[in-house]
């Protein structure tokens, strides 16, 4: 659904006696609608109005999804995290060489961030670069 064209309150599209009223309102009005209207209309943001951290890991696992280094990120957000999602992953070590499976990540979450303990999906002794999403 397409929304409608986003209309505007103007003083003078009222009666004398609710001009000054209304005046006074639209400024404030006009802004959150309009905020609300293009942020509805396709402008919301994952990094800039949704609770959560996106981060780009470059990582490599062993044979049983293990990572072969300490791979740890710090949160951009406040609190307990809810779950994390890969949203993109490229191979640095082979680009012939792909995920063998969805990508889930099994993390603890430390007082400095998010620390990874294993990560399914990625084939062992290969460099990926993989974008996280950690929502809050």
């Amino acid at each position: 659904m397409l929304l409608p064209s986003f209309k505007r309150l103007y003083k003078g599209d009222y009666e004398a006696t609710y001009q000054k009223l209304v005046d006074q309102l639209a400024v404030s009005l006009n802004i959150g609608l309009e905020s609300l209207y293009s942020a509805l209309s396709k402008n919301v943001s994952l990094k800039d109005n949704i609770r959560c951290t996106v981060k780009d890991l470059t990582i490599t696992v062993n044979a049983s999804g293990t990572p072969t280094s300490s791979t740890q990120f710090a949160l951009d957000i406040p609190g307990q995290i809810i779950g994390t999602q890969v949203i993109y992953a490229i191979n640095t070590t082979n680009s012939a060489v792909y995920p063998t499976g969805g990508i889930f990540i099994s993390f603890t979450q430390t007082s400095t961030g998010i620390l990874i303990s294993n990560i399914t999906g990625l084939p062992a002794n290969q460099a990926f670069t993989i974008r996280v999403v950690a929502y809050g």
